[in-house]
């Protein structure tokens, strides 16, 4: 990683039932006190991408790698940034089986906590117009995001739709 060159990983992690969690950040912090957030994170010198994503989960919501159920990459998008052009973020799906609840209990337990609190949201729509309209982090909307919802959408959709599946051959 170069000095004029930045790199992020963010998670868009769903649960069994595809609600997808964000994250709220802590009111005294520096940084975006206080809006909506994906688990995300800068990779640091040496990392890769994946190594990053793992180090983010655990650092920020208290989710081991063995937890998590499902891992898909979803591709990289260049990301704006105040000072530099060159800058990308490494996107992943996760699908993780921990109640919100228990989510919540862990933000409290992990080490430098940057969040107030975690929820899933129903609908991929809900964090598409929080992202959107402003009320998260380093808000900026690009056709790239636009992209990667919709591609996660369509993930959901099929797991949807193999849970229907599943249920109509065991009746």
């Amino acid at each position: 990683m170069s000095k004029d060159k930045l790199e992020f990983v963010s998670a868009i992690i769903t649960n069994d039932e595809g609600n997808v969690l964000i994250l709220k950040r802590r009111k005294d912090l520096k940084l975006d006190p206080g809006k909506y957030d994906l688990c995300s994170g800068h990779m640091k010198e040496g990392e890769i991408p994946t190594q990053t994503m793992y180090r983010e989960i655990r650092e920020e919501i208290g989710v081991m790698q063995e937890e998590i159920k499902k891992i898909e990459k979803l591709g990289q998008i260049t990301t704006p940034h105040e000072k530099l052009n060159n800058t990308t973020t490494h996107m992943y799906l996760i699908q993780i089986d921990l109640s919100e609840d228990e989510i919540n209990k862990r933000l409290k337990n992990v080490q430098e906590p940057e969040m107030e609190n975690a929820q899933y949201v129903k609908n991929l729509n809900i964090l598409r117009n929080v992202q959107k309209y402003s009320d998260f982090m380093r808000s900026i909307y690009t056709e790239e995001l636009e992209k990667v919802f919709r591609n996660v959408q369509e993930k959901l959709n099929d797991r949807e739709e193999l849970k229907r599946k599943q249920w109509e051959e065991e009746r």
